[in-house]
């Protein structure tokens, strides 16, 4: 299994970050979705605002397995702060990548969220490149 420890956890207490570290292959793709789908729940997000959230998971998910590198390991964190969930998705890649944001799937995504990116960095540890993925989505239900 590839090592992941690029990726450092969220060091700050005060607003905790819910962080899964699972096999960057496609049939985790259910458990990446049911995670998303919970925070947004316990959260109070309306139903039509957990499925985009859902779908928006499985887009950038599935971005990243397609390109990870064999054995990767697929680095999630989700945190809910000011009414706000930031999803946030890394692995190793392979080669570098530059999403064409004219594709469909990412105007996908920005349909389903408030805001989309995509970074990477050279990884020395492996040769390839730390690749993550975000996204935003603001919780319309007031407190």
């Amino acid at each position: 299994m590839a090592d992941a420890k690029t990726i450092q956890p969220d060091q700050e207490q005060a607003h905790p970050v819910v962080e899964l570290r699972i096999r960057a292959t496609p049939d985790q793709l259910p458990v990446l979705r049911a995670l998303a789908a919970a925070i947004a729940v316990h959260e109070d997000f309306d139903l039509d605002s957990i499925a985009d959230i859902k779908l928006a998971m499985d887009e950038i998910c599935t971005y990243l397995i397609v390109r990870a590198a064999p054995d990767a390991v697929l680095v999630c964190r989700l945190q809910y702060l000011d009414s706000c969930l930031r999803v946030e998705v890394s692995t190793v890649t392979e080669t570098p990548d530059d999403a064409n944001q004219r594709s469909f799937g990412w105007h996908v995504l920005q349909s389903l969220t408030d805001w989309v990116d995509l970074q990477q960095s050279p990884d020395p540890d492996s040769g390839g490149y730390l690749t993550t993925m975000a996204f935003t989505r603001t919780n319309g239900i007031p407190s």
